[in-house]
């Protein structure tokens, strides 16, 4: 089956991603967000782009298909993919549950195609479980701006008490299987 996506610096298409690996889901994109970070893959500010890029790691959607070794269940109302899609699940960080500083991290927007497709895939403990209560559309930013914010809270263990300040600023926007894109002359 192929996946319908919007790649940056080009016409919408699709791709065949193969078959399903044994580790991984493959999630109905609902809503992606956009961040700066998408931006700079588009447009390889940092010199990493592989086109077709298809951008989007603020994924938001259910998951529809499990690989054989998937220890997560399609009853999840939604789930979300950040910037990670997987990593070597075996290393020191992976084991102590900081599989973001796992040196074979793969980045979920570069050489991976992503969120702007009506679907996309990662390997499971990246899939995310989203609350019932959290709306599709406001729990896309937290899986990477509500994930940058977040960390430093934790790492320096800041009180509910603690003075601070963020900025935090996201779009979200529908998967190409829902509306078309601002443009886009479907």
């Amino acid at each position: 089956m192929n996946i319908n996506a919007w790649a940056a610096k080009g016409p919408p298409f699709d791709y065949d991603p193969g078959p399903l690996s044994a580790d991984d889901v493959e999630i109905a994109v609902e809503t992606c967000g956009l961040c700066h970070s998408d931006v700079s893959v588009m447009n390889n500010e940092w010199g990493i782009s592989i086109y077709p890029v298809i951008p989007g790691h603020e994924v938001i959607g259910k998951i529809v298909a499990l690989g054989a070794n998937a220890k997560v269940s399609r009853s999840a109302s939604e789930s979300g993919v950040g910037w990670g899609s997987a990593s070597c699940m075996h290393c020191e960080q992976c084991l102590g549950g900081e599989g973001n500083l796992c040196a074979q991290n793969v980045p979920t927007i570069v050489g991976h195609h992503d969120g702007f497709a009506d679907r996309v895939r990662a390997q499971w403990p990246w899939a995310v479980p989203i609350p019932d209560a959290l709306k599709p559309a406001d729990a896309g930013p937290l899986m990477c701006g509500g994930v940058t914010v977040f960390t430093p809270l934790r790492v320096f263990q800041v009180r509910p008490t603690d003075p601070l300040a963020s900025s935090v600023s996201a779009v979200s926007v529908t998967s190409p299987s829902n509306s078309p894109m601002p443009g886009d002359a479907r």
